[in-house]
């Protein structure tokens, strides 16, 4: 694929369970996040219409909708319908004025079988009359003080056939606040904040998990993590299941857990232990937030480090650098803490708390991009001989290893 990508950043409902992506195109001339009421429609049309030949749009997007960002302009365009329908949500920037013309189009598209999100700010008003053809309705709630949000709430939730999005939800203040006003879906960084998960009780099962997980790091003998899953028949189930799932392309099912370990080996075990803590209770593994960002976090580090360097232990650690960066937003503890109680090696620590050595730098740079930090992830890679491209290019590889990964689990 020559010089388009794509990135995406989840909208969650309101049980922190991912119901889409809003998608975001790049290409080498313009490598941020697209505002495409800044970009011309030749061009926004142009590296669409590169990604959809070079990338499988399922590969993206998985079971879930995709939210793209246009203008009235590029809506209005011929090419717009060549994707598919019932995973595409067409959503409306840059609107200076609603004509008949663009509410016309907006109500063929749904005929169609495509949705409609509209982005409103404070002068929400210039966009009533599209409001009847839309299904999802988008508000930045950091424009707007407490009160003002309240009002321009009340004001649309008016519009009962729409689902409104608060955007720009970046911690847990934020999202109280707008589920508390009404808001149905939420886009932001606020689900990686510990706050979520600091008032339940760590479950025994989540207990056991960190036990095992401690084996796997230490690489304690096989036949003592073995007598310590036939203890824990739950976590025995469950690992068998993993084993012999499509994943694994195994010819004979595997039976014991002597042959699931054998298979496994300690690398493995590692990354599964470390799935099944990430598993949130009440959410489906498959549309789980942070086990989303954490396997593609790993995946783009084990990427970007073969890319610079063969030594076998840096590779190995670079995938826990990426999953156990949040580990304590899952476990609801700081990560310092956990990462004690793990007897985690000093590099894999000190790359997770303070961005040290190779593997601190790439975790940065991932971090960077996730937030858009363009300029800063530039200048991180730059310390390791690596470019944006190699950035960009990890991350579509990652997120398309995800969704494999989570289609056969």
């Amino acid at each position: 694929m020559e010089n388009v990508y794509l990135g995406r950043q989840s909208i969650l409902d309101g049980n922190l369970s991912i119901y889409g992506y809003e998608l975001f195109f790049r290409d080498k001339k313009f490598d941020y996040k697209s505002n495409y009421s800044n970009v011309s429609i030749e061009e926004t049309a142009r590296v669409i219409m590169n990604v959809l030949t070079y990338i499988d749009f399922n590969e993206v997007i998985g079971d879930k909708k995709g939210f793209i960002k246009v203008s009235p302009e590029i809506l209005e365009g011929e090419f717009i319908d060549i994707l598919p329908a019932e995973k595409t949500v067409f959503q409306i920037s840059g609107i200076s004025s609603v004509t008949k013309y663009l509410i016309s189009t907006c109500d063929s598209l749904r005929d169609k079988g495509y949705e409609i999100a509209v982005c409103v700010d404070k002068d929400y008003e210039k966009v009533l009359p599209l409001l009847d053809s839309v299904d999802y309705i988008k508000l930045d709630i950091n424009d707007f003080d407490d009160v003002g949000l309240k009002e321009i709430t009340d004001a649309l939730k008016e519009f009962l056939n729409a689902q409104l999005i608060a955007n720009r939800v970046e911690n847990e203040k934020d999202f109280l606040l707008a589920k508390e006003l009404g808001f149905d879906l939420f886009q932001g960084h606020f689900f990686e904040e510990p706050a979520f998960y600091t008032e339940k009780k760590l479950p025994s099962f989540k207990l056991s998990l960190i036990t095992l997980l401690k084996y796997a790091l230490k690489e304690e003998d096989f036949k003592k993590i073995e007598e310590f899953l036939k203890v824990n028949p739950d976590l025995s189930y469950k690992l068998l299941k993993y084993v012999n799932s499509p994943f694994f392309y195994l010819r004979q099912k595997i039976s014991s857990i002597k042959q699931a370990l054998s298979i496994l080996g300690y690398r493995n075990l590692q990354k599964w232990v470390i799935l099944q803590i990430y598993a949130m209770e009440g959410v489906d593994i498959k549309h789980n937030p942070i086990l989303e960002r954490s396997i593609i976090r790993g995946k783009m580090m084990e990427i970007l480090t073969k890319k610079i360097t063969d030594d076998i232990d840096l590779f190995d650690k670079s995938y826990l650098v990426g999953m156990l960066s949040l580990i304590g937003t899952v476990i609801g503890k700081s990560s310092k803490e956990i990462l004690d109680e793990l007897n985690v090696s000093d590099d894999i620590k000190e790359a997770i708390l303070e961005y040290k050595g190779t593997l601190g730098k790439l975790l940065k740079a991932i971090i960077d991009l996730e937030y858009e930090r363009i300029e800063d992830a530039k200048k991180v890679l730059e310390t390791l001989n690596l470019s944006l491209e190699d950035l960009l290019k990890a991350e579509i590889e990652a997120i398309a290893y995800y969704e494999n990964f989570i289609s056969q689990t």
